[in-house]
């Protein structure tokens, strides 16, 4: 990548000046974009908030999960890059906005989230997922009181797995992120005495340093879907880890130009699947169990409720229902879409009862085509060269001063 873009140069300082009109016209080219820049009463610069229009929009056909989480800046004034994404109905990263901040304490995450709320409001259907950072989750649950908070599976066993003594850390991690995973209550409770049992240490750790209500999915007190890990903004973050050593300016606009690429490739990901009733994610998952489903021994129980006796390979009984979008298996209720005892049941009906009904309809909305297309509706716009920037004077002439550069350790350099 380039630290050169759209004509600006990358002198830090620059970007500092250049702020208020490059932001003015990532919202000429971007309508419904909302920006904010909090400076301290010395005209430093302090924040930065940047929430694309397009991507505001297309969160109302999201799961309303969000992921949060940061990254240091490697330029000379350092701050945080922080990043607040949802997943698209077909699994990938959908960015909703991004920030610099002087830091991550509360102060900056109380900003930040006043700002996300701006444009997103808080709701009861709302879940945040992040690390256990203690600002971030009290500013959380002071500007999205509605809102529910989940704890990253993945880092949370990071820690958890350097409380075993002398067995494999990684095994023990595996374990945990297994306890994390289970979709009954029965399942996650044989887990868990089997795990106190075997790692006795990590679990008097678990038991006394976090709350199952935050990452074992059977506990948590909203929908979820298949988020347990903020993972996909850890890769998101790797994608722009050479963008932040650059000047401010010249890595907003490498974001901003890498979102409008994503938007391009999958609307035309999109107009490949537009036949279909349900994203490829959820087609292709559906697909691969469908010889397995249409062979399981199904009966009918309830034909008001359409809820039907299943029993699987291995002999064991699950009760699904079609009109309740439910299996005593719970794998259904949690992500949404039917489990291969849902899917048996739908086999039958469709073979067995004069009535129509499609597959789709037993699947959340926000797996839907229909939606999906909708996500990416409008264009994501980057800002034009230089030379046909048209920004008011009253803009240009507001005047941002850079912050204070940051002391780096070690020794000086001696001429």
């Amino acid at each position: 990548m380039s630290n050169h873009v759209s004509g600006i140069p990358g002198s830090p300082e620059k970007s500092y000046k250049m702020m208020y009109s490059y932001l003015y016209m990532l919202k000429q080219v971007n309508p419904g974009t909302k920006t904010c820049v909090k400076l301290d009463d010395a005209s430093k610069f302090k924040y930065l908030f940047i929430a694309l229009g397009a991507c505001i929009e297309g969160f109302a056909f999201m799961r309303k999960v969000i992921a949060v989480d940061a990254t240091s800046l490697k330029n000379k004034y350092g701050g945080v890059l922080v990043f607040a994404e949802a997943q698209d109905p077909n699994g990938q990263s959908y960015p909703l906005a991004f920030a610099v901040l002087d830091s991550e304490n509360l102060t900056s995450w109380t900003w930040f989230f006043e700002m996300l709320k701006s444009v997103i409001p808080d709701s009861s259907e709302l879940v945040f997922m992040s690390e256990r950072n203690q600002s971030l989750i009290f500013a959380i649950g002071s500007v999205f009181p509605e809102a529910h908070h989940g704890h990253c599976l993945w880092h949370l066993k990071e820690k958890v797995k350097w409380h075993a003594g002398n067995v494999n850390k990684v095994i023990v991690g595996h374990k945990f992120m297994e306890l994390g995973r289970y979709y009954t209550v029965d399942d996650f409770n044989s887990a868990y005495d089997s795990f106190e049992k075997r790692y006795p240490a990590v679990y008097k750790y678990v038991q006394e340093h976090t709350e199952k209500d935050k990452w074992a999915r059977v506990f948590f007190p909203r929908d979820r879907y298949n988020f347990d890990t903020i993972n996909s903004v850890e890769s998101m973050k790797s994608v722009f880890k050479e963008a932040t050593t650059w000047a401010l300016i010249p890595m907003l606009d490498c974001i901003v130009r890498k979102f409008s690429d994503w938007f391009t490739q999958r609307k035309e990901a999109v107009s490949r699947s537009i036949d279909t009733s349900l994203v490829p994610l959820v087609e292709n998952y559906l697909h691969g169990l469908w010889d397995v489903a249409q062979k399981l021994s199904v009966r009918e129980i309830n034909s008001y409720e359409l809820k039907y006796e299943i029993t699987d390979t291995a002999g064991k009984m699950f009760w699904a229902s079609l009109v309740e979008k439910s299996c005593t298996c719970k794998v259904w209720n949690y992500e949404k879409f039917p489990c291969l005892h849902g899917l048996a049941a739908y086999i039958y009906f469709t073979t067995n009862v004069d009535g129509g009904l499609n597959i789709h309809e037993l699947c959340s909305k926000y797996y839907w085509t229909e939606l999906w297309a909708l996500a990416y509706d409008r264009t994501l716009c980057v800002v034009p060269d230089m030379s046909s920037w048209n920004v008011p004077d009253q803009i240009k002439e507001v005047k941002i001063i850079p912050p204070d550069r940051i002391r780096r350790k070690g020794r000086k350099r001696v001429g």
